[in-house]
């Protein structure tokens, strides 16, 4: 007998369409990840949970999928309501995330910290860049996913919103220990808080360990990395936005700066 998910599914499709198993369930969403026999890719398809917030969220993750494009941001494939609860499929991509990678080795190498931090500068950049600037604002290691053919991949918009709009209802939004100060009143916030969440990032790769749940200083204690990534760190970190990094290709030029160095 077909389950919910799968009916939600195949109503877009066919019933060659099967769920292969669950990938998280939240309390605003279900990712399930579905096959079929007959062809050799695989879907993902994420419905929102049965609520009026999840299905406000996911209608907006929809909407900001609908207008974005380029390497390493999701392609929406199809989308739908079924039962009112809205939910739209994706292609598979296979890999682990920055959580898992960094769950298995603790750190990474300086290489493939500029490698992950330039690919993330880059999507930002589309985001930052968007007529009507996109904010992400909840960048973490379980929301970026480090693929088989060496790809990035930020997933999950369902926390990002459009510069301008009313955030006075919302509250804090983010994850503690990569949100900015900022993001308990995001009435003030902007593009800078992705840039803060990097700079925890940066230093997660590089130093290991999980960042604290409240605001501080990200101090290497390798005094190899010292020198060529502190600053960096630094100016991404910055408690007062004011004082922080603004427009994320800085970042990435900082980046490349670094990798020349070796």
């Amino acid at each position: 007998m077909m389950n919910e998910r799968q009916s939600v599914f195949s109503e877009a499709f066919c019933d060659d369409w099967q769920v292969e198993r669950k990938l998280h369930q939240g309390t605003m969403s279900c990712i399930s990840l579905f096959h079929n026999s007959h062809v050799s890719w695989k879907l993902v398809c994420k419905s929102a949970a049965a609520s009026q917030k999840a299905c406000w969220a996911m209608d907006r993750e929809i909407n900001l999928l609908k207008q974005l494009r380029g390497e390493g941001i999701p392609f929406l494939y199809h989308s739908g309501i079924n039962g009112g609860v809205p939910w739209y499929t994706m292609p598979y991509y296979e890999g682990e995330t920055l959580r898992e990678r960094l769950n298995r080795s603790t750190t990474l190498s300086d290489s493939e910290t500029v490698r992950i931090g330039r690919r993330l500068c880059k999507i930002l950049d589309i985001l930052h860049s968007q007529k009507e600037q996109i904010i992400y604002g909840d960048l973490k290691p379980d929301n970026i996913l480090l693929t088989q053919n060496g790809g990035v991949m930020l997933l999950d918009y369902g926390n990002a919103w459009k510069k301008g709009e009313d955030q006075s209802g919302i509250g804090f939004r983010g994850t503690p220990g990569y949100a900015a100060p900022e993001c308990w009143h995001l009435e003030r916030a902007d593009e800078r808080v992705d840039i803060f969440a990097l700079g925890v990032l940066l230093h997660q790769m590089l130093e290991g360990g999980r960042p604290q749940e409240h605001f501080g200083q990200y101090q290497l204690k390798n005094d190899a990395y010292k020198k060529r990534w502190q600053a960096l760190i630094h100016a991404c970190t910055a408690l007062h936005a004011k004082k922080r990094i603004r427009d994320v290709r800085e970042v990435d030029r900082s980046l490349y700066a670094i990798s020349a160095m070796w």
